[in-house]
């Protein structure tokens, strides 16, 4: 089968994701970076949300950094990306979806984006409030809560 195709942009954490992911487990893969027809019918074609990251392996076309890893993890040579005890799994899966819910919106987008994304790009940052001032709070009581959890 040919190498995966990773479609999206490289600035992109969860596209990153998933190329860190084939990198670790070894498979070749090529990148076709996406930046210049995001929310276009090309990228509409493969991603109707106007989303990244999209892969593409032979004739599979898979969208959404969840069920790209979980196939990846299943489909590709190297090794295992998932612990085989159900415990850990779901240990595992509770950190992904706290990042995904609570972590990664907040960096993301009251830190990456309101400080270097849309200066770079020319747009008025609109922030609500003074992330860096107030992240560590707002993120304390769950770290502390999932701390033993890690390396675990």
């Amino acid at each position: 089968m040919a190498d995966p195709i990773v479609y999206g942009f490289p600035r992109s954490t969860f596209v990153n994701i998933i190329r860190l992911l084939l990198t670790h487990k070894g498979v070749p893969y090529r990148f076709h970076d996406l930046e210049a027809v995001m929310g276009k019918p090309e990228h509409l074609a493969l991603h109707p949300f106007d989303r990244v990251p999209i892969l593409e392996h032979g004739e599979l076309i898979v969208y959404e950094t969840s069920a790209i890893a979980a196939y990846v993890d299943e489909a590709c040579e190297g090794p295992r990306l998932t612990p085989g005890d159900a415990r850990a799994r779901a240990r595992m899966n509770q950190w992904i979806s706290a990042v995904n819910s609570y972590y990664y919106p907040y960096m993301i987008y009251h830190v990456t984006h309101e400080r270097i994304v849309f200066p770079e790009l020319g747009i008025a940052s609109n922030m609500v409030r003074p992330p860096v001032d107030t992240g560590p709070a707002y993120l304390k009581m769950p770290t502390d809560q999932m701390r033993p959890h890690l390396m675990s």
